[in-house]
């Protein structure tokens, strides 16, 4: 089926951030629990990510980082944990990983299908735990879908990890690629529809992490199809391939091998430790 979130259908504007960082915002849909609920309930494929997961099988630009920065055993919450595939994969590799997210019946569903498994629906901005409980904090795709308040989510983020704790953090990048198009003034001026999320550069965000008591370790660009077969000119083409399987991976996979990070990357994860 086609994807469910296209880049393409949303108004993108640039703008000027509190610290002065130029940003890109998206503008589509409120991003509010029933509209993720509705996007993951019409995931046709989400039963093979939960079976996937429990074999521990993860997408191998996160399992890199995983595998690099958490020690055996770790604490691991992940803050807007969605339909919960890290959690069951890291839970399989041995950790004692907890998810939470705001959406109330995909929590519901998740407790009803892993029992085992501690799955709570929470506010990342106030979250049910102690001081310094949580060895890792996992965060990916969640912080941007706020228009303000990155700072208190952060800041809860160093509340909860004890010192030298982990923290991993993936929010949609300003690229290279969107940068081109900011100074070629291709994007749109204004929008009228509701806020959906917020592309950052790199320095904005280690200097974010920095202000909320974190050293920046490492950072990588990640998912360059998608930039790539979403904003450029082959997207009327990249369409025809959409609602196949075969095909599709197959040129997907030679994109990630041809396609620059920095230029095309559509996520930036950053890895930080608590001081």
């Amino acid at each position: 089926m086609p994807d469910q979130i296209d880049l393409s259908s949303m108004q993108s504007v640039p703008v000027i951030g509190a610290r002065g960082f130029v940003r890109l915002h998206r503008h589509w849909r409120e991003p509010d629990a029933a509209m993720w609920e509705k996007i993951w309930n019409g995931t046709k494929a989400r039963s093979d990510y939960w079976a996937a997961a429990r074999r521990g099988a993860m997408a191998g630009e996160y399992a890199a980082f995983f595998r690099r920065y958490l020690e055996p055993g770790s604490r691991i919450i992940e803050a807007g944990c969605g339909v919960g595939q890290v959690v069951l994969a890291l839970r399989q590799w041995g950790h004692d990983c907890w998810g939470v997210d705001f959406a109330e019946e995909t929590i519901a569903l998740l407790n009803r299908k892993f029992p085992d498994v501690p799955f709570l629906k929470a506010d990342i901005r106030e979250l049910p735990f102690r001081d310094a409980s949580f060895d890792a904090y996992i965060s990916l795709g969640v912080i941007e879908h706020f228009a303000s308040g990155q700072e208190a989510m952060l800041a809860e983020a160093a509340r909860i990890l004890r010192p030298g704790g982990i923290i991993f953090l993936s929010v949609p990048a300003l690229n290279s690629y969107r940068k081109l198009r900011i100074r070629l003034g291709s994007y749109d001026r204004t929008a009228i529809e509701p806020f959906f999320e917020a592309c950052y550069g790199l320095v904005e965000l280690r200097e974010m992490l920095l202000e909320s008591g974190f050293e920046p370790l490492a950072h990588q660009f990640q998912n360059t199809v998608m930039t790539f077969a979403q904003e450029t000119p082959v997207r009327p083409l990249y369409r025809l391939l959409e609602d196949t399987r075969f095909p599709r991976s197959a040129v997907d996979r030679l994109l990630r091998l041809v396609l620059p990070r920095r230029w095309f990357g559509h996520m930036l994860m950053v890895v930080g430790r608590r001081n």
